[in-house]
């Protein structure tokens, strides 16, 4: 009769715990191998992104509306707890007056509960000309993430959920200056966006000068 020895019977725990702390180590190597802006290869899925399964899914599909970039007339000192807790009704105030209007049309489509493609078509008014943008939302380390793919720069947020509709994404570089705070919220018919931005030589000290709105329909199928 075959008998294992008791060498080979202790060794077989320790070359089990070897193999797996071997994969554990390339699954997360792998996934350090996909940089942020990575727009085409998924990243590979861990355990902490299983929080964020299908949280893109609500956008799968057609959206069409306007986003509005609007300038403060008079800039006050900064008060977060205005900043952190937006309102349409602050878009709506005499003290803000619309600089730019954008016709856009926004396409999303989820490849995973994790990875979604999306193109952004910016028709810019004033200057006649439309702008095509290239993105993904993902879930990438257990983070949520949305990468734009622009024809003059490449601009990432980073996401945290806010109630069941609600994504608040933000972005807080330096050099240049793009700090921006938005809130996204998804129905299922209507999509919108309130939010602010200071960009370079604006003082984070003061509220901001740059606010911005948008409201999306979802548009029929076929269209």
């Amino acid at each position: 009769m075959y008998s294992t020895s008791p060498t080979l019977r202790l060794k077989a725990p320790v070359i089990k715990l070897f193999l797996l702390s071997l994969f554990v180590a390339l699954h997360w190597q792998c996934n350090r191998m996909v940089p942020i802006d990575d727009i085409e290869r998924p990243p590979v899925v861990v355990e902490a992104d299983q929080a964020y399964a299908d949280v893109y899914k609500p956008l799968d599909g057609h959206w069409k509306g306007q986003f509005f970039v609007f300038e403060a007339k008079e800039i006050g000192e900064r008060d977060d707890a205005v900043l952190y807790n937006l309102k349409r009704e602050l878009i709506q105030q005499d003290r803000l007056s619309i600089v730019n209007t954008l016709v856009v049309d926004q396409f999303y489509e989820s490849e995973s509960p994790f990875f979604q493609k999306v193109k952004i078509m910016d028709f810019y008014e004033e200057k006649g000309e439309t702008e095509v943008s290239l993105g993904v939302n993902k879930v990438q380390d257990g983070k949520m993430w949305c990468v734009v793919r622009k024809p003059n720069e490449t601009v990432i947020h980073e996401g945290s959920k806010e109630g069941e509709h609600t994504i608040i994404w933000q972005r807080n570089e330096q050099s240049p200056q793009r700090v921006e705070y938005f809130k996204e919220t998804v129905l299922p018919n209507t999509y919108e966006i309130i939010g602010w931005g200071y960009y370079e030589g604006d003082d984070l000290t003061k509220m901001p000068k740059t606010w911005f709105y948008a409201q999306y329909h979802r548009a029929p199928e076929g269209q």
